[in-house]
This record gives structure tokens, sequence and C-alpha cells, in this order.
């Protein structure tokens, strides 16, 4: 980085940042993660500094320049506000390392990685490729997630030799630290995925184990009535009756129950609704009671051994069959020979830099490389389809902090253990699902409106005695996502899936104070706050208007998305979809799909349960 911009970052980070931060550290973070970044968004974040460059250098008003672009009228400013506010204050609270842990945490109350760490698991045996070399399987899984882990096993089982390659590294264990700053090695793009416009930041899985090794354990079926509405839409009749025994084995498999007990911030669900009489329930997880006592550190891998991922339950028994499992290992090209698959061109990259490329050769091909990858893979490799890349669903999620009279702590117990549909099915089967989302500090500052730094330290000083709740909305109105290697995506909430998303947030704050909150918080730029001794009616009513007039314009308030679906859908018109009941690419017969990226439409329930019984569905049916 330029000398001008570097010092130009500098300045934004201090203006951002509390007095008790470590400036240099988060600096040399930020132009690490800046360098990081695709070319486009590195050139976009580099053009800002330089147009920041002279109102920085001004000794005061920095403050009120950066809150005045939180709301400017240009997307463009919002949208650079955003990218350098959510970086700065992100790491200002997740930067760490053993031994020299953040001043921060200190001040808000945050303990840090817990002390029972003291699990040693056995990794699985890796494979290492030299460079020019070809090796021969029955068949290749490209990703090694719900959709990867799950079909490869069911393969395997089947008495193939199967070969995984999985683009991100391999962790066990010993490996996961309990700190944020893991999101760089274990997330897409490091953890700073987002649309385009960076009005929704997007959380996903990279790394060995794909999102089952860092999701929040929620294991829900999808929903009977969106199952039917998936055949009107794919015209594949029967597909929720083929899919459900396949559920009733992976459940098993996973060994699915709910927590023992629900920590305060998933309470506030169950106390609220409650009080309301209104729809809660408990949450299947596909993790052990003993988990650590429940840690709340899941989303950065968990580190007793106790989480059933396909690491743990499906991956080995790839190795017992005779497989090969890959880590580090980008697939660069689908192979072809006239319209059949014939095998994939790999880069496999280790911690040391060195890359090696080989070439593994099968008659069988199963991309389950993520909606945000399987269709850039597909295009690279020559599919041509005009469904490719379409349909990408998000189930855009808006929060707000409720601020209680007791500690809250949502970083520690179950991540999600309750929920309620009281209001989701407002619109036939769209609306928005209340869930708690577990919030370390580094999650929390990116998340907060922040209007000074006096103001922002405040609010994370009151992060231990706030619940952090969701809505989480089932979008009818997809987006896309470009077929180069960026894989930009363009996503905007419609209308629609505003107005749903939009009741989903009110009743937040209604499910909130019913469950005892003292104050209210949106997470807007100006954020909406009641006080539990103004909410009536009239506050409801006016807090709906005010919700609507602000409305879903880029970068107004953060939107967040875990859940990435569609783009290479599966159908019974190759004009409308780009796989066939089977998975199978249109016009390529053994080259197949089996992750989120088949979904029709969105799952309107948190995804990883449904990839994986549509991973053993379709490697079922290409046996």
């Amino acid at each position: 980085m330029k000398p001008r911009r570097r010092s130009t970052l500098r300045v934004i980070v201090t203006t951002f940042a509390p007095p008790d931060a470590r400036v240099e550290r988060i600096v040399a973070l930020a132009e690490r993660s800046i360098d990081e970044l695709s070319p486009r968004r590195r050139a976009d974040l580099s053009l800002l500094l330089d147009l920041l460059w002279l109102p920085m250098c001004l000794p005061f008003g920095r403050g009120a320049l950066l809150s005045w672009l939180a709301d400017a009228p240009l997307a463009d400013l919002r949208a650079g506000f955003a990218a350098f506010k959510r970086m700065s204050l992100f790491l200002t609270y997740a930067e760490s390392e053993p031994g020299s842990e953040n001043p921060t945490w200190t001040r808000i109350g945050y303990p840090g990685p817990r002390s029972d760490r003291n699990v040693v698991e056995t990794p699985l045996p890796l494979a290492r490729a030299r460079e020019g070399e070809r090796c021969e399987a029955d068949a290749i899984v490209i990703g090694s997630g719900a959709g990867g882990g799950v079909a490869a096993a069911t393969l395997a089982r089947a008495g193939k030799r199967v070969v995984v390659l999985e683009a991100g590294g391999a962790y066990f264990a010993q490996d996961f630290n309990q700190r944020e700053a893991s999101f760089g090695q274990l997330y897409l793009d490091g953890g700073a995925a987002a649309s385009k416009d960076l009005g929704v930041v997007i959380l996903a899985g990279a790394t060995l184990g794909g999102g089952t090794t860092v999701n929040w354990c929620t294991s829900l079926r999808l929903p009977e009535r969106i199952a039917a509405e998936w055949e009107d839409e794919s015209g594949l009749t029967g597909l929720g009756a083929e899919l459900a025994p396949h559920f009733d084995a992976l459940e098993t498999e996973l060994a699915l129950a709910p927590a023992a007990a629900h920590n305060p911030n998933n309470a506030a669900i169950v106390d609220g609704c409650r009080a309301l009489g209104v729809h809660f329930d408990v949450q299947p997880r596909n993790a052990s009671q003993d988990c650590g006592a429940g840690c709340g550190y899941c989303g950065f891998g968990c580190a007793y051994g106790k989480k059933h991922s396909t690491v743990r339950v499906h991956l080995p028994q790839v190795v017992a069959a005779g497989g090969a499992i890959y880590a580090g290992a980008r697939a660069e090209r689908i192979l072809f020979e006239g319209r059949r698959a014939s095998g994939v061109t790999v880069v496999q990259s280790d911690p040391s830099g060195s890359n090696a490329r080989f070439t593994v050769f099968a008659p069988l091909v199963v991309c389950a490389a993520g909606a945000l990858r399987t269709p850039g893979l597909l295009a690279r490799s020559g599919v041509k389809n005009p469904a490719l890349g379409r349909r990408l669903f998000l189930h855009p999620v808006a929060g707000c902090r409720a601020e209680f009279d007791h500690p809250v702590e949502a970083y520690c117990g179950p991540m999600q253990s309750a929920y309620s549909d009281a209001y989701n099915y407002r619109s036939g089967n769209y609306g928005a699902k209340l869930e708690a989302a577990p919030t370390h500090p580094g999650l929390a500052a990116l998340a907060l409106p922040w209007q000074s730094r006096a103001q922002h330290a405040r609010e994370m000083d009151g992060a231990r005695g706030s619940a952090t709740l969701i809505a989480l909305a089932r979008d009818r109105d997809p987006g896309t996502i470009d077929l180069d290697d960026e894989g930009t995506i363009r996503y905007a909430l419609s209308p629609f899936d505003s107005e749903n998303l939009f009741a989903g947030l009110v009743g937040l704050f209604e499910v909130a104070f019913a469950a005892g909150a003292r104050r209210v918080m949106s997470l807007h730029n100006r954020p909406l706050e009641i006080a539990r001794e103004r909410w009536d009616d009239a506050a409801r009513a006016a807090l709906v208007a005010r919700v609507r007039e602000i409305g879903a314009a880029s970068n107004r308030q953060p939107f967040f998305s875990a859940h990435q679906m569609g783009t290479a859908a599966l159908g019974s018109d190759p004009a409308r979809s780009v796989a066939d009941a089977r998975g199978r690419v249109w016009n390529h017969e053994n080259l197949v799909v089996a992750d989120a990226s088949l979904f029709p439409q969105a799952s309107g329930v948190n995804p990883m349960l449904t990839i994986m019984a549509m991973a053993r569905r379709i490697a079922t049916l290409n046996l």
C-alpha cells in the first residue's frame, strides 16, 4: 500500500476505534485484509482512500465526516463508510493472539478463549499432490461441506474410491483457538465476503467441512409446505417424499437433539414468545450435549471435537473406503471428453505458499463447491446455461440489540437453541423466522451503529448485558452471481422481501420487550431506540412507519446472510434449470451438482440439513 494511503487508513482507524485499541496492529491487519481482497474491491477501497486523504489530514471534523458518510445520499459513499467501519471495528475488538490479549476485552467484560480446551483430535489423513501428478478414482467430489461431505460418504459406502477436493485449509479440534481473528482462515474471502454494494455481509464456511465446521449447529428439516412449493417451481413431483428417508437417516447420523438448556440470549426468544402467547420451539442441534457446556464458540470451529460436522461424521467414511482427501486444493477446471466429464485439474497450495498442479480422472464428477462457487467453476469449465448463476437466495437477516437488567453474555452457551415462527408465513410461505445470534465482540462491533468513537465505545460497554436477536427472511426475489473468477454477488432486497423482513424486525422489538428488555435498538446507522416504559401501540406504529420510511437501501443498516442457495437449480426444464432431477448438469450425464446451488427456491429454514439430504439423494441416484 502506498504511504499516503496507509497514512489515511491509520487516521480512519484511529477515528473509528476507542482509545484503548491497539491502532498499529489494527492498521497492519487492515492493510493485509485490503491486499487480500479481489482486484475490484481493492481498487474501490484504494480510490476511496485517495479521496479521503485531504479531509482526513485536517485535525478536526474527521468523526463528523465519517458519520455523514454513513447516510450519504450516494450509495457508493455509504458503501465506503461501511467497508472501513466494519473492517476497523471488527479488527479493533477481534484481534488477539496467545500471550497478547486484546485490551478492549477487559473494558467490555469479554472473557476471551476458554481455558478448558485440551482435546487433541486425530486428524484425518490428508493427501499431498506432486507437481504434474495424474491420479484416478471412481468419483471426484469438489467440496467437503454439507453437500460434498455427505455425497462423498454416500458414494464411499457404496464401495467407490472417492477423491475429495477442498479449496480451504484443514483444521481439527486442537487447531481451533476460539478467537474471532480465525475468521480469516475459516470463512470465504477471509470473512470479508459481501454483496457488490456491501449491503449484505456474507458468512460462508471455506475450510474442510465447509459450513458444517463453523455453523451454529441448527439442523432443521425443509418444511413440507415449502417442499411442495419446490415441486411446483422445479416440476419435480415427489421431491419432498424422496428427501424424507434421507432426512431420517441424517438425523440419526448427526445425533440431533435440543440443547440441555437455553442460554440467556436464546431465552429472550422463549420468554418473550411465551409471554406474548405466540409460537416458539427448540432447535435440533448437531452437537453433543457435553460440548464444553455449550461453549458458544462453535462459529470458530469446535475445540472440543463435539460438533457432528462432515469432518467428524462423513469424511472418515471416505478414508475408510480407500479414498483420498486433498485440502488447500482448488479445482481449476472440469475436463470433458465430448459431453462426458473426465476429470478435474487442481492446484494444491500449502502454508509455505508453494503450489502443485495435478489432475484427477474419474467417471463421475460431483460439484459441491457451494452456491457462491459452483456456478463459476461450471462456467469456467465450459458449461453454458442461461440459468447458471441466476436465482441466488440469501435469507437476508436484520437484527436488533436488546438490553436487559441481568447478564446475557451472548457469546456463552448453546449458540442457537430456540426459534419462533410467530412472524413467519405472513405472505403465503414467506415471512421471517426469529432466532438468537451468538455475538462475540468483533461481530458486535461490526454490526452496532457508529456515530462517534465515544458513542460506539459506550454501546460496546453494554454488550455483556445485551441479547442479539435476528429476523431471517425467506426471500422470494433472488439476486445473481457473476460467472467470472471474482464471483461478484449482485443482490438487493425487493419491496416484497423487505416488507416481510421488516415485519420480523418489529416482531423482535415485541418479543424482546415481552421478555423484559429495558431498551431495544435497531442496527440502522441512525438507530431506532425505544425504552421499555415508552413501548406501547403508538410506539409500535411509529416504529413500523419509520422502518418502512428508511427502507432497504444498501448500507443504511447492515443485512447479513449465512445461507446462500440457488445459482444452479435443479428442475425438469433445461431452459429454466441447470441440473435435472438426478442433479446431472443438462447435456453432461456424469457431471453432477450436490450442494445448496440446487435449491429451486430459498428453504426458509437454516439449510444445512436440507443440503445434506439433497446431496445424499443425488449421490444415491448416481451410484
